[in-house]
């Protein structure tokens, strides 16, 4: 199945001069997609991790989008593609993670803690 962006008024994605609103998207399951797109943000459903890394490899080559957010169960399975991204060193786009309908897996915040620790050379105790 093609990897293509949905849009709630059924359009085609292409964007017109001066339209600013087509700088957020997000990949992710076709229900959370769903939720996204009607409120506004370009929809990019898939299916398996495949599909997402190309869907993320699609949008990254539009270059016309400021943030991209992702599910967290997706996260790991894009990890080289946002290290790369981070290895750009470009301040845009920027890859937000959030829990998909079954809740925070942990992973992502196992993954900041371990950014945050290297970042200050110690590791630092988070009390929960």
């Amino acid at each position: 199945m093609p990897i293509r962006e949905t849009r709630l008024n059924g359009g085609t994605g292409e964007k017109k001069m001066g339209q600013d609103e087509d700088r957020v998207a997000i990949i992710a399951d076709k229900y959370l997609a769903l939720g996204f797109r009607m409120a506004g943000v370009i929809a990019f459903p898939v299916r398996d991790a495949a599909e997402a890394a190309a869907a993320l490899d699609r949008i990254l080559e539009e270059d016309k989008y400021d943030v991209i957010i992702i599910t967290e169960n997706l996260s790991s399975s894009l990890k080289k593609q946002r290290e790369a991204l981070l290895a750009r060193e470009r301040q845009r786009p920027v890859i937000a993670v959030i829990p998909d309908f079954g809740g925070p897996t942990g992973d992502r915040l196992r993954e900041l803690r371990a950014l945050v620790t290297q970042s200050v050379g110690a590791e630092l105790k988070f009390e929960s």
